[in-house]
């Protein structure tokens, strides 16, 4: 797997797609420094992300991330929420980072594809398209004299308070190599982060979340089984990214349906600490 992930052509696509002066991290290498050696350290370089890949490790310069805080437009200081935090990696870890999510994208999920209701974070696909396609349901429900309930969720803090445990599963049960997950859980657990901030300093490791370049697929991985579990049901749910659309009609405003029997609690509008089937 390695050397279908580390090519020269996947390499010489992945560093030239940073941006060349970005601010870099903790070890203020910028991506310009590797862009204008390339010809000279690209054996090298393939050799280093290849051998970590395979033996699912990463040096120990490559772990740690600078992060910075930059206010949010209009809130007041006072709160941490704010500020909004940016990270700061290595380059070299992102070249990886790219490589390894360009082979899941058009390998794994080419085979095994993302709920086809997940609009985020893929080709072809926007903020637009998720847009026209509740409303074109909606729509469709009034010309059938159908009244529609929908529930709009964002899932706040989802990217960094998703557990390791769910992102591993949801690698595993996608198909993913194991050489690909190994390296995937050492970049999750062994992540350190440091920051500064009116003159006090501190550093602490990383135990949840969905990191740097990774984090956009990562993310849509452990979201699609609620996406096809919700719509197996028969609710119509819609996700972009972590705001989620979950959509059900009828008839009649006040359908009942048919709910699970519960012996402490029956009456005629169905159990209330059951469950709707």
């Amino acid at each position: 797997m390695s050397r279908r992930v580390g090519s020269y052509n996947k390499l010489k696509w992945a560093l030239f797609s940073c941006q060349p002066y970005k601010s870099p991290g903790i070890n203020g290498k910028m991506s310009i420094m590797l862009q204008q050696g390339y010809e000279q350290l690209a054996g090298k370089l393939r050799m280093l992300l290849r051998a970590s890949l395979a033996l699912g490790y990463i040096p120990a310069s490559w772990r740690h991330t600078r992060v910075v805080f930059k206010p949010k437009p209009g809130k007041s200081l006072t709160q941490a929420k704010s500020l909004r935090p940016i990270s700061l990696t290595s380059f070299i870890l992102k070249i990886l980072e790219k490589q390894i999510d360009r082979h899941i994208r058009v390998g794994v999920l080419v085979e095994k594809q993302l709920h086809q209701k997940q609009y985020a974070y893929r080709a072809g696909m926007s903020t637009e398209t998720a847009l026209f396609q509740v409303v074109k349901r909606l729509e469709k429900f009034l010309e059938h004299k159908e009244i529609a309930l929908g529930a709009f969720l964002d899932i706040e803090g989802a990217f960094d308070n998703t557990s390791f445990k769910t992102i591993f599963t949801a690698a595993r049960e996608r198909g993913l190599k194991k050489t690909c997950c190994r390296w995937i859980e050492f970049m999750l657990r062994s992540r350190l982060v440091h920051t500064s901030l009116m003159g006090s300093s501190i550093t602490a490791k990383v135990i949840k979340g969905c990191p740097g370049v990774l984090s956009p697929l990562l993310w849509n991985l452990v979201v699609d089984r609620l996406l096809t579990v919700t719509n197996d049901l028969g609710f119509n749910t819609f996700g972009y990214a972590d705001d989620i659309v979950i959509i059900v009609q009828g008839k009649f405003a006040h359908s009942q349906g048919n709910y699970a029997e519960c012996p402490e609690c029956v009456s005629e509008v169905g159990c209330k600490r059951g469950s709707k089937y």
